[in-house]
């Protein structure tokens, strides 16, 4: 299942410490639960993995993350992120690209991701998909505005090595928000169908 959206969320920051951060995958990752990023490799992809958690069920990813183009002057950045399930035949992959705008003395960031996806979460279908992607992206900014106003930026990526997260830590739950999700989408169609039984009463 392929799938291409766009997002925006604004950083309590302003411009240059958040593009500076945006760009420290190992620092941005701390955002993300069950994300661990290793330390860069000699091809200057960073090794992962990704735990996500729906309901009973557990995946494990693993793969690599790649930083592929950086326009400073447009403060624009593209991620490549690929991994494959640890015990299953599923993949992901997904291109991002950040764009980022000053806003007064925060920043305003667009993403645009065009991610793929196949095994056990493309069966949620596509809409579903998209809308806990939203979701996520939400709280990934909220955590993200946390970790600035923290002091948790730093002045510039020098490509040293950085400690790993920890690996079996956390995981990202996944089921509040496909539970919401539903949730809200069963309330909708109830709505709509209550409205259809009193237009047919009147008639």
């Amino acid at each position: 299942m392929a799938l291409k959206f766009e997002n925006e969320f604004v950083v309590d920051a302003p411009v240059e410490p958040t593009w500076r951060t945006l760009l420290d995958l190992p620092r941005v990752a701390r955002c993300l639960p069950g994300a661990t990023i290793e330390p860069v490799s000699e091809d200057g992809s960073y090794p992962g993995s990704m735990r996500v958690k729906v309901g009973p069920v557990t995946i494990d990813y693993k793969g690599v993350a790649r930083l592929t183009e950086v326009d400073e002057a447009a403060r624009v950045a593209v991620f490549n992120v690929q991994g494959k399930e640890l015990r299953g035949q599923g993949s992901a992959s997904a291109t991002i690209r950040n764009s980022l705008a000053a806003e007064g003395d925060s920043t305003r960031v667009k993403v645009e991701t065009e991610l793929s996806v196949t095994g056990r979460p493309a069966q949620f279908g596509r809409g579903i998909m998209q809308d806990v992607a939203g979701s996520m992206l939400a709280d990934f900014a909220r955590a993200l505005s946390e970790m600035m106003a923290g002091g948790e930026t730093i002045a510039a990526t020098t490509g040293a090595e950085r400690e790993p997260n920890p690996a079996g830590q956390e995981t990202l739950d996944l089921t509040g928000h496909v539970g919401g999700v539903l949730r809200q989408r069963l309330a909708k169609w109830t709505g709509f169908a209550a409205l259809k039984r009193l237009l047919s009463k009147k008639r």
